[in-house]
């Protein structure tokens, strides 16, 4: 971790912690992917079909059937556009915000967290409690 520098020292431990707590969400989606098939990371058409923009969709993925991530894809960004498919309700992990699908926002992208959403009424730890 102390190899990317000051900023990102600091920014590490956080997300380490953050895996565990989402290694019972992770396990669940390798325990899917082993009996059905379908990969844990996932174009949002694989969770969307009958939503035609997630056809389009080419720098987002679901993670399993209830997080949506928009990475960073450019150096020093720190806002994105964020697509949120049809058929559900998001609510922004790192806020609570809740935002109707079949629209898209622009929203903050700070380094230490990228864009992340939940799907509907689904509760994951992202944050610390």
């Amino acid at each position: 971790m102390w190899s990317f520098g000051d900023e990102a020292y600091g920014i590490l431990p956080e997300q380490l912690l953050l895996r565990e707590r989402l290694r019972p969400y992770v396990m669940e989606q390798m325990k899917t992917a082993e009996k059905t098939g379908a990969p844990p990371m996932r174009p949002l058409f694989f969770d969307f079909p009958e939503d035609p923009l997630a056809w389009k969709i080419e720098d987002q993925f679901m993670f399993g059937p209830d997080i949506l991530v928009a990475p960073v894809l450019h150096h020093g960004s720190r806002t994105r556009k964020v697509y949120l498919p049809i058929g559900a309700s998001w609510r922004n992990a790192w806020t609570d915000e809740q935002q109707d699908g079949g629209t898209e926002i622009q929203t903050e992208a700070p380094l230490q967290r990228i864009p992340v959403y939940i799907r509907d009424d689904c509760r994951l730890p992202f944050a610390a409690d």
